[in-house]
């Protein structure tokens, strides 16, 4: 009886120091673990921090989130026609008037001028056109079936909801399914690129187009009518709409191809101009910009123009033009002197920062593993004694 007695207590002791060794194994393991987990990190923080930045996905201003902005020319008279039927079963088509910068910054495009608005829940929602292969954000942009036949630099137009902190309720069914719509933009962006139509690749066109409607640009302080696709591609635009082009005298800058352009990504040898016609129109929040070398013609519509920056040739005289600034060397553009010159500072010294915590890698340091083995090593010999002697007894 004292001998099944001393057998039980055996069996309890090996269940205990087993659970006891089992735990003592897991610290060690979760101590290594802890080790490894924090180096890690450290190796992939800036990987890290770009997911911090895509999971939260505010409107920072109104052209959208940074890493998906709004593209297309804003804060433009006119109008666009816009193909308003949801969904792709509709059996007819259904158009509507909207402005001619539709798409073009974070707005409720829908609620003043669709059809369904107000009533539906995606009429207060906050959109854009954005660049699918320029829109790193967790929400995929979808086909914009507004302007089903648009482009923007070559590649069919997308909007977004979500860079505009806004919420998707629009998209049809067909449309939502995440796998489908990656492999569209996939396929996309792997698309060639005409720079006889869009411009070098140095210096893209920035427009929508085509679109159908008009948009208004200023020529000698009145407003005339261009077409709505104008500056989105290279044309001469001025040909079949300009006053002056108009008769067998036409000025040779009539028959020249040009586009509107962002002056912060063109980095031609002969830079961008501002734009006489759209005074108050924007590109992502900068003044427009056009560009006859982007589309291999020379410029001499510029030469006509007194006021414009290129034709200022003394500091003195460039200061007067709020538009202008002295390079140094010549008059140019305000935002070519300096907004762009801070953008590409600032973006040199992000790439540095993640370089630098890229390569500030520690070394790992197993300074708790070695106690936690010792713990274990300890109760292993501790029951390579008692095994045997349950076994003994047992007997």
């Amino acid at each position: 009886m004292q001998q099944q007695s001393l057998v039980v207590m055996a069996s309890s002791m090996t269940r205990t120091v087993a659970l006891l060794l089992m735990t003592c194994s897991l610290t060690a393991q979760a101590a290594h673990l802890k080790g490894f987990q924090a180096w890690n990190l450290k190796a992939h923080a800036a990987d890290l921090r770009l997911t911090a930045n895509l999971t939260a996905v505010p409107a920072s201003h109104s052209f959208g989130n940074k890493d998906c902005p709004c593209i297309g020319i804003d804060n433009v008279e006119g109008e666009t026609m816009a193909l308003v039927n949801q969904g792709q079963k509709a059996s007819y088509t259904q158009k509507a008037s909207y402005p001619a910068d539709l798409g073009a910054r974070c707005e409720a495009w829908d609620l003043k001028d669709h059809p369904k608005c107000p009533g539906e829940s995606w009429c207060e929602q906050q959109w854009c056109y954005v660049d699918p292969c320029n829109c790193n954000i967790p929400v995929l942009p979808k086909p914009a079936s507004y302007v089903p036949d648009a482009e923007y630099q070559g590649k069919p137009v997308f909007f977004s909801y979500a860079t505009c902190g806004g919420q998707d309720s629009y998209t049809g069914s067909e449309n939502k399914k995440d796998g489908k719509t990656a492999k569209l933009i996939e396929k996309t962006c792997a698309m060639d690129v005409s720079e006889k139509k869009w411009g070098e690749e140095d210096c893209r066109c920035v427009g929508v187009g085509p679109q159908a409607g008009t948009t208004k640009v200023k020529i000698n302080g009145r407003m005339v009518d261009f077409p709505a696709s104008t500056g989105s591609t290279c044309n001469a635009w001025e040909k079949d709409n300009h006053p002056d082009c108009q008769g067998k005298d036409a000025p040779d800058w009539c028959s020249k191809a040009w586009c509107y352009v962002d002056p912060c990504k063109c980095k031609l040898a002969t830079p961008p101009k501002t734009s006489s016609y759209l005074p108050e129109g924007n590109y992502q929040g900068k003044p427009v910009y056009y560009s006859y070398a982007t589309c291999g013609a020379e410029d001499s519509f510029s030469a006509g123009d007194k006021k414009a920056c290129v034709n200022q040739k003394t500091s003195n005289d460039c200061a007067k033009m709020d538009k202008c600034a002295w390079s140094g060397d010549e008059c140019l553009g305000k935002e070519l002197v300096t907004v762009c010159k801070k953008e590409v500072a600032a973006s040199s010294a992000e790439k540095k920062d993640d370089t630098k915590e890229l390569d500030a890698v520690p070394a790992k340091t197993p300074t708790k593993e070695i106690p936690a083995k010792s713990a274990a090593f300890a109760l292993t010999g501790y029951m390579a004694f008692l095994l045997p002697l349950v076994s003994f007894m047992q007997a």
